[in-house]
């Protein structure tokens, strides 16, 4: 298990969700974390909810999208010391058609996904590089990588910070900063489930191979390696973890299969429909 005892972390929107559960993991592997968002009392209802032992949790309220408030929050959870890890989680989106959305749509979408992730990486980096480097993890999206209807304006963020992540990689790297991204899959968390339409639930099933949602913990397990030593050699790379919702495919072969192995044997070994999978996606 990954050890990041005496570390200090910074997850933005870290009171809900995706950005939760990395606190949750981070927490568990001895780091000290702070998280942050815009709403204080969503940030004090997560703290409580957080197991933090020896007061190695706490919060500071920060709109990503303010470089003065960025700036310190990060001067927040560092106190003083170096900042070993970030978590730029914070983000967001809504539906709307490419001919439909005006510019304070995008605006909004392209500031807090794409600027409001680059603004927590600059001034991490600048702690980091005078404390002898540190990790700075992106979350993004399987959409980065897959045009999704009705979600125009996201996915083309996604896409960005996923080239900032590699971008950033880079510049860093000579001050031994790593800068790695994850794409989450379909993720179960509280606003998926006020939002999310049954029939779109059950898309997302039928297309992830492994047959389930994702947890917040899921995209925290993977974070929390990517924040430590065993991944130390690792950077400008970003992992998919959608339980196999992003495997390029292509129409299953069964139908020549029963041809010539018989139905039983396609029966038997009950691999997934993969145009079923297309199909959904």
């Amino acid at each position: 298990m990954t050890n990041l005892d005496g570390r200090r972390a910074l997850v933005t929107g870290g009171g809900t969700g995706i950005g939760f559960g990395c606190a949750q993991r981070l927490l568990a592997a001895g780091a000290h974390v702070t998280i942050a968002g815009r709403r204080e009392d969503v940030l004090q209802d997560a703290l409580k909810r957080l197991d933090a032992s020896a007061d190695r949790a706490a919060l500071v309220v920060c709109d990503v999208t303010d470089e003065n408030q960025v700036e310190r929050a990060i001067e927040v959870a560092a106190d003083g010391r170096n900042l070993d890890v970030l978590v730029a989680n914070a983000g967001s989106g809504f539906p709307g058609a490419i001919m439909q959305l005006g510019s304070e749509a995008w605006d909004y979408v392209l500031r807090l996904n794409v600027i409001g992730t680059a603004l927590c990486i600059k001034h991490a980096g600048l702690i980091m590089r005078g404390h002898g480097g540190g990790s700075i993890v992106t979350i993004s999206s399987t959409s980065a990588t897959k045009v999704q209807p009705w979600l125009t304006a996201y996915v083309t963020s996604k896409a960005a910070v996923d080239m900032l992540t590699r971008s950033a990689a880079i510049e860093l790297a000579p001050h031994n900063i790593r800068v790695n991204g994850v794409q989450p899959g379909y993720i179960a968390t509280e606003i998926v489930s006020l939002v999310t339409p049954g029939r779109l639930d059950r898309t997302y099933h039928r297309a992830t191979p492994l047959s389930r949602p994702g947890t917040p913990q899921d995209i925290g397990n993977v974070v929390t390696f990517l924040a430590g030593d065993e991944a130390a050699w690792i950077t400008g790379q970003v992992f998919g973890a959608d339980g196999g919702l992003n495997i390029p495919v292509m129409p299953s072969m069964a139908p020549i299969a029963e041809t010539v192995y018989g139905p039983d044997v396609v029966a038997e070994f009950a691999i997934p429909d993969l145009t079923a999978l297309n199909d959904a996606q």
